[in-house]
């Protein structure tokens, strides 16, 4: 262990202590702060945990996280098994399109099937055209419209991580149990799936804690009751009302530790066993099974549904932007581009402001992440693994927390929210975790060796680094840095408690709109505009390598 090694450990650890375990740990103190006495207890969670109101608003979001899990595994476990095990035609586009409701804005989904899906949307005004209903069905507002949307955004996390588990099992243990007798359903739910358990869960964990963060797709669709909705909003009241500021500040904390937990047992449960076996009889492709000309027929009608599904957020929001206005009508009747000359010529400040923060915030990134990847991977600096760890935790915490958190922190005291800058800082803290686990995934296929004889050749880490390292790693670097660039470009669960007049990005933009009940075609056009930049940019996530996706979000193995 080198001296280098420990002084860039501290450095790496300074800087999370300010960015992240700093206001975090303001957060939570000021959730015992008593608002009508100016003291300090434990009054306020008390209240919390007595009040029937808030257990309602907890049990509906632990409800709502369990159905969401349960659909997105039902939907997306045969879709993992087709696109890993079948060979057929269009195989990359599917995969591309599937991926896409990942790096959409989730609020995007939500207008454009409240347009579709909406009482007097598209599918209500032609099942009422041609006599099949009289009256307008509820086929989005509700329990099953929120649903039905969030397990559409997090489908991919379980198809992604379930996908690089059946494509790296050992057919050997399949093959052994077809010879015992078990075969179709019985080998997979015995033998296929326990050994993707890891897999699996890498992306379950993802999928349930998602409504414990998501506070806007609720409101949009009326409702209200679930813990992140109540903190935004009695947190958005606390210039008027200090007891529902903290109040709110406790359903963050609540939040965070139901989603810490979660994630601290799935990753318990995970390491409690071993799933990797003594051979690697496998190809970088997986088994590949032929199906029958049905099964096969099945699965890609099943493909091209979920396709279609995932289509509609563009398409809609598509003809939304170029029209003036699409209401009672089955599809839109006036074109224009005026929506888009207003977002251009009247509010280019937030298209500026979204490239501006998520570029900072990336160049923040990338200067972090690839120097904690380094120490993680290839040394064995004391204090390593609980870096890793701290990093990795990110993903567990709600955009809300680390919103709420760097408003009480750097307010006053240091007063960093009083500037701009705090907007990319925010960012950079929120979405850390996506590029670490890129460079993290390149680093361990990275051949040690070929760095050993360089610095044995005479050159120095730092030269080692930029000419041998570097040039390798960059496919898993530039990955990191386009799937980073996105996840930031769309943030705005951290950046609706942050921006002041004139910061305001694409995201605030769509929901201010919306939210003062503005034109919905601007919001549309925005959203249409985001989808625009993150859909070339997941082309180039594409073409760099998916392979990369699945290594970073596959269960990894020590």
């Amino acid at each position: 262990m080198s001296r280098g090694s420990i002084s860039l450990a501290a450095l790496l650890w300074l800087v999370i202590a300010f960015l992240v375990l700093y206001p975090l740990s303001i957060l939570v103190v000021e959730s015992f702060k008593i608002a009508e006495t100016g003291g300090w207890g434990i009054g306020n969670y008390l209240e919390f945990f007595q009040d029937a109101y808030y257990l309602k608003c907890f049990g509906n979001t632990l409800l709502l996280s369990t159905l969401v899990l349960l659909t997105t595994t039902v939907f997306g476990v045969p879709l993992a098994y087709i696109l890993a095990r079948y060979r057929h035609w269009g195989k990359t586009v599917f995969t591309a399109l599937i991926l896409l409701p990942i790096v959409l804005p989730a609020f995007a989904g939500v207008f454009a099937f409240i347009i579709f899906f909406g009482k007097w949307g598209t599918v209500n005004l032609l099942l009422m055209e041609i006599g099949l209903i009289e009256e307008p069905l509820n086929l989005i507002y509700g329990y099953h419209g929120l649903v039905f949307i969030q397990s559409l955004h997090m489908l991919p996390f379980i198809v992604l991580g379930l996908s690089a588990g059946f494509t790296n099992i050992d057919p050997s243990f399949e093959e052994a149990a077809e010879v015992e007798g078990a075969s179709g359903f019985r080998r997979f739910f015995t033998v296929t799936l326990p050994l993707c358990t890891p897999s699996y869960l890498a992306g379950a964990v993802l999928v349930f804690l998602w409504p414990f963060t998501d506070w806007l797709t609720p409101l949009i669709l009326g409702q209200v009751d679930f813990l992140p909705s109540v903190s935004y909003i009695n947190i958005s009241y606390h210039f008027t009302d200090m007891h529902r500021k903290h109040m709110g500040i406790v359903a963050v904390v609540v939040s965070s530790i139901v989603c810490i937990t979660l994630f601290l047992l799935a990753r318990w449960w995970v390491e409690r066993k071993k799933y990797t076996g003594l051979s690697k009889g496998t190809t970088s492709e997986g088994r590949v099974i032929e199906p029958s000309v049905w099964v096969k027929s099945g699965a890609y009608a099943y493909m091209v549904f979920i396709a279609i599904l995932v289509l509609l957020i563009p398409i809609v929001l598509g003809l939304a932007a170029f029209s003036r206005r699409w209401s009672f009508e089955v599809f839109p009747t006036y074109w224009t581009l005026e929506n888009f000359r207003l977002i251009l010529l009247e509010s280019p400040g937030l298209i500026k402001n979204s490239f501006l923060f998520s570029g900072i915030a990336l160049v923040l990134g990338i200067a972090f992440g690839l120097p904690v990847a380094y120490l993680i991977v290839r040394t064995r600096t004391p204090g390593k693994d609980a870096l890793d760890f701290v990093i990795t935790l990110m993903l567990a915490f709600p955009g809300i927390a680390i919103g709420v958190s760097y408003l009480l922190a750097f307010w006053k005291g240091i007063p960093l929210a009083h500037y701009w800058i705090i907007m990319p800082l925010a960012l950079f803290a929120r979405r850390l975790p996506y590029f670490l686990r890129m460079a993290h995934s390149s680093y361990l296929q990275l051949d040690p060796s070929l760095e050993e004889a360089s610095e044995v050749a005479g050159a120095g880490k730092l030269r080692t680094f930029f000419l041998i390292s570097l040039p390798l790693l960059l496919k898993g670097v530039l990955v990191g840095v386009v799937m980073f660039f996105i996840m930031a470009f769309q943030e705005i669960s951290t950046a609706v408690f942050l921006y002041k007049g004139g910061w305001e990005t694409l995201p605030i933009g769509i929901y201010l709109n919306w939210h003062r009940g503005m034109e919905f075609g601007i919001a549309a056009a925005m959203a249409f505009l985001m989808i625009v930049i993150t859909f070339i940019l997941l082309l180039i996530i594409s073409r760099i390598g998916g392979g990369v996706l699945k290594a970073a979000w596959g269960a990894g193995e020590k």
